[in-house]
């Protein structure tokens, strides 16, 4: 089943959260312990407007479990994202860091920040599910155009989204890895 994430799931969320800041090799998981990170973490997405908060995620539910999740908004929605993190940053005493930039996303896209399987679940269409789910919801909100980033080092990923119709827009770098920026139409 595919529903809407609930305050209930932001820890196993952040947990499976984890796999797309240690792929982006983000420095502060080297600096902090993930406890303390994680920590942090779901106090910022306890809170509204925050972009990876419960209300932004959708989450796959397999044998009693979730086994997958997406995080996707309009980044227009979003302008005080990085401010709710700093100052949860800052009550935990952690350096700054930066998990969403400005560049990362285009002006009036409805736009599919992470998408993460858990390996037991993968390879039986949770992705796929999620991602259609996802549509059905940038739709739903009024959006025309979904986009996304896919790593140069993940191939199987950028297969998958071609499979689904996606079209590389530009390239960019983020955390010192190059992606494809993709977008697909919704309606």
């Amino acid at each position: 089943m595919i529903r809407q994430a609930e305050a209930k799931d932001v820890q196993e969320v952040m947990e499976l959260f984890k796999v797309i800041l240690t792929d982006m090799e983000l420095p502060i998981m080297r600096q902090v312990p993930w406890a303390t990170l994680k920590s942090a973490l779901t106090e910022a997405a306890s809170q509204k407007g925050f972009r990876y908060a419960m209300d932004s995620a959708l989450v796959k539910e397999m044998d009693g479990e979730i086994a997958g999740f997406c995080f996707g908004y309009f980044n227009k929605d979003m302008k005080n994202s990085n401010l709710i993190l700093k100052r949860v940053l800052d009550k935990y005493q952690l350096p700054h860091f930066e998990i969403f930039w400005d560049h990362e996303t285009l002006l009036e896209e409805w736009y599919l920040d992470s998408v993460v399987v858990k390996p037991a679940f993968r390879g039986k269409g949770t992705g796929t599910g999620l991602l259609q789910a996802a549509y059905e919801k940038a739709a739903a909100s009024g959006a025309h155009i979904i986009g996304l980033n896919v790593d140069h080092r993940n191939p199987k990923a950028l297969k998958l989204y071609q499979q689904q119709g996606f079209q590389s827009v530009h390239q960019i770098t983020l955390s010192g890895h190059q992606y494809d920026h993709m977008q697909k139409k919704v309606r």
